[in-house]
């Protein structure tokens, strides 16, 4: 996926969200848990603001939820989606 640890730490995770958005929620929550165990350094952005919606089309983000990792980006429109992206995320198969 190409993925770029921050000089040596962990991967920087820019999430995209919205707030009328249920399956952001989901992805918000399992991805704050990563962060908080120092896991991931974690970046949220939210569509319904002028910030959210720049750097949204900087990335090509064009769905909700999605991540951008290094130059890589990933919808998680499915469970099954945002747990594949947890597994690869935990088992470092992102830098590989």
């Amino acid at each position: 996926m190409g993925a770029v640890r921050a000089t040596g730490g962990p991967f920087r995770v820019e999430l995209f969200t919205h707030p009328v958005c249920q399956g952001c929620r989901e992805a918000t929550a399992a991805l704050t848990r990563l962060a908080r165990a120092g896991e991931i350094e974690l970046v949220q952005w939210s569509l319904a603001v002028r910030s959210g919606r720049a750097r949204a089309e900087e990335t090509g983000v064009t769905s909700v939820p999605s991540v951008v990792v290094g130059a890589a980006m990933r919808e998680l429109a499915t469970r099954e989606s945002l747990e594949a992206f947890l597994a690869e995320l935990r088992s470092g198969a992102l830098g590989a």
